[in-house]
């Protein structure tokens, strides 16, 4: 199956976000965007939000309505953040896993246990391969600014990466300043580092140590495809 079975379902005009009433929905969906954000800029910022303000929106769980999103928003800045499937599934099994660190931070929250990693594995595969897939579609149908960065070009090159990202924000800074940005939030400066932190490595390729040989077939089987497209190994 699939969680996005608004796209799936986009042509039944009985559901909500159906694309026959798309000129209904979409024009008042951006209105609520709009206000909301700018009531944030207004109330926890302070003070009335000045016409060159840049708010930032971080939407990791949220991407597989990046599509929605960005037809509400098609002046928008798009940031498409980008990593190897296969980490992303190595980091989310070690944060819900018995003792990680989501269990601790939440009352509610079931680690989960070794009989069910392997089906929690897959379920996380599938779920990046939707969402990188309808963040594809949202990227290429863009219209506005847009920018793809990779999570390991970013650790490979900080300090040019993160300059142009900065240039392509507006707010284009001195190589000095990107280097401070880069020092003061260096992996190694971060509170709550370890294995089972919400810090663990920022060393790609570390699934190949962390999961099971089961685990690494699942994942490889589930991802291959989509990951050669995107260029990795």
């Amino acid at each position: 199956g699939t969680f996005t079975i608004r796209r799936v379902m986009e042509d039944d005009p009985d559901r909500f976000f159906a694309a026959k009433h798309a000129d209904v929905w979409l024009p008042d969906l951006r209105r609520l965007l709009n206000d909301r954000l700018l009531a944030h800029l207004e109330r926890e910022v302070g003070g009335s939000a000045p016409s060159d303000s840049l708010l930032l929106v971080k939407e990791p769980n949220g991407s597989q309505s990046a599509d929605v999103i960005m037809r509400a928003q098609p002046t928008a800045r798009l940031l498409f953040l980008l990593r190897d499937g296969r980490d992303v599934v190595d980091s989310e099994l070690a944060s819900f896993a018995v003792g990680g660190w989501q269990e601790r931070s939440f009352a509610h929250m079931r680690g989960i246990g070794e009989a069910e990693r392997l089906d929690f594995v897959v379920r996380s595969a599938y779920q990046w391969l939707w969402r990188t897939e309808v963040v594809e579609s949202a990227f290429a149908a863009h219209r506005g600014p847009k920018h793809m960065l990779r999570y390991e070009e970013l650790l490979r090159e900080p300090e040019r990466r993160l300059g142009e990202l900065f240039g392509w924000l507006g707010v284009p800074l001195e190589r000095s300043d990107v280097a401070a940005v880069v020092d003061r939030h260096a992996f190694e400066r971060l509170p709550h580092r370890g294995a089972d932190r919400q810090y663990r490595f920022a060393t790609p390729g570390a699934w190949r140590d962390n999961l099971r040989a089961d685990e690494r077939c699942a994942v490889e089987e589930i991802l291959r495809p989509k990951l050669r497209e995107l260029g990795y190994d």
